[in-house]
């Protein structure tokens, strides 16, 4: 009789293994042929690198120069190279700042409209080499290269194209100062080709995933980028030589409107702007269209401290708290955008330790709040997922993805949940642009055993990622 029972067992397990393999099979082939609608064929895509760069989420901003020191905004020039010292800089600090809040890149300004290089650069003598940091022998891009590979991160940067002493100022933007003495566009272009041939020759094609190029409506580096950073996204707000693959939304808020769509129109990319302004105004989030055949997805900035982007002692009164970080966060990632943190390392080219703080509480809100989901269903083709929980709980924030390197595809949806105690259903979120992610904040008012999602409207097949659920956690930030 036992006997008979473990065979009866066993058969019936071969039998449920199976009929979850063939489900599993009509599974993927149902994806497979969503993946290829026709209906969708059309739709803007994103490349391999703007993928891949969106895909890592969160990154970090340094800004650090001769500014610092002279506590301002923009180097004017009077610090003495002598004094240029940066005592307690260390690279490994920064990488740990940006690892504790979950940044996957560090985007380093390298030369900003004053003009020093932070590495010995052939193109002028106002440069790290020249200073009394590392007696004379310091190259901090060196030192980055290194730091950032051996913690598992990846690398951009920026860079300033020179404005020409024979071309007239551009009165729409920031009069920044001039500190390289360039003559002509010609040399402007030069120089921006030979600095970046330095810094990939210190940093390597494979750890380049983005770089800016600011005041850049007649720089000239296409052909470089495409050569020697094919993994790298652009933001180059107005430039036509490389266009831009990112676009910045607008504001220095660390947010993004809803809705967000990476697709905006060729027209528009391409256009020649008479002002940086105008480029600016073309790229905003004002100018997307969900139907537009120019894949270009947002990259809300902001610093840590409240409109501080170097540091300065005043700056310390104006931390943005965790709170307000998390704000950043939900509107920013969970609105389809990449959030890029500023960090301003001091004159001595240390990270404050009450910002280093900062940078780890963030972190580990993001963890507790959007770490452990409840409820989760994954790669779901069609117009509804339905999502049962294993017991009622009060929900904080639907989590909803989109398979988007096909497209963004869902033009609106509405999720409803099902109050435990009643059976009724209710509307507790709705949008339009999903995208890599969409986060809703929930009113935490009853207890829910089931959430539904419906997409009212697609090009196509809906691709849906990701559906998951987040409660409150145990140790929630009030900060």
């Amino acid at each position: 009789m036992k006997k008979t029972i473990l065979t009866f067992c066993a058969i019936w397990g071969c039998i449920i293994t199976c009929c979850a393999q063939v489900l599993e099979q009509n599974a993927t082939k149902h994806w497979k042929n969503a993946i290829a609608d026709p209906k969708a064929s059309h739709l803007a895509r994103p490349s391999k690198a703007q993928y891949e760069w969106q895909e890592m989420e969160l990154g970090m901003f340094i800004q650090l120069d001769p500014a610092t020191i002279q506590g301002r905004e923009y180097d004017n020039g009077t610090t003495k190279m002598e004094d240029i010292k940066f005592e307690k800089l260390d690279v490994y600090d920064w990488c740990k700042a940006a690892n504790s809040f979950g940044a996957k890149e560090i985007v380093f300004m390298l030369a900003h409209s004053g003009g020093f290089c932070m590495w010995p650069s052939t193109t002028t003598q106002y440069h790290i080499g020249n200073t009394a940091y590392r007696g004379g022998n310091g190259d901090v891009v060196k030192e980055f290269a290194k730091a950032v590979r051996e913690t598992g991160l990846k690398a951009g940067f920026y860079l300033w194209s020179p404005h020409p002493s024979d071309e007239a100022e551009d009165k729409s933007t920031i009069a920044y100062s001039k500190l390289d003495k360039v003559m002509t566009r010609e040399q402007s272009n030069q120089i921006l080709k030979t600095r970046f041939h330095e810094i990939m020759d210190r940093l390597g094609s494979d750890l380049v995933t983005e770089i800016w190029i600011d005041q850049p409506i007649k720089a000239s580096l296409g052909k470089e980028i495409a050569e020697r950073a094919p993994k790298a996204v652009v933001a180059a707000v107005g430039c036509h030589d490389p266009y831009p693959t990112i676009r910045w939304p607008g504001t220095e808020t660390g947010t993004v409107t809803d809705p967000c769509w990476s697709v905006t129109d060729s027209i528009i990319m391409t256009k020649r702007a008479a002002t940086q302004y105008e480029a600016d105004q073309n790229q905003i989030q004002g100018r997307d269209n969900p139907d537009g055949d120019y894949w270009a997805p947002h990259e809300a900035d902001v610093p840590l401290h409240d409109k501080f982007w170097h540091f300065r002692p005043e700056a310390l009164n104006h931390r943005r708290s965790v709170e307000a970080l998390m704000d950043c966060y939900i509107k920013s990632v969970g609105r389809n955008s990449f959030l890029i943190l500023n960090c301003a390392p001091m004159g001595n080219g240390a990270i404050h330790p009450d910002d280093m703080k900062r940078y780890k509480e963030f972190g580990e809100e993001i963890k507790n709040r959007f770490g452990h989901p409840i409820a989760q269903k994954e790669r779901i083709a069609g117009d509804e997922v339905l999502l049962k929980l294993k017991k009622p709980a009060k929900i904080i924030y639907t989590d909803l993805w989109e398979e988007y390197k096909y497209g963004q595809r869902i033009r609106s949806y509405e999720i409803q949940a099902r109050i435990a105690s009643t059976g009724q259903w209710v509307k507790i979120a709705e949008g339009t642009s999903v995208g890599r992610r969409k986060i809703d904040p929930v009113d935490e008012t009853q207890y829910v055993d089931q959430l539904k999602v419906s997409i009212k409207s697609s090009v196509g097949t809906p691709l849906i990622r990701k559906f998951q659920i987040h409660t409150k956690q145990k140790n929630h930030s009030n900060l």
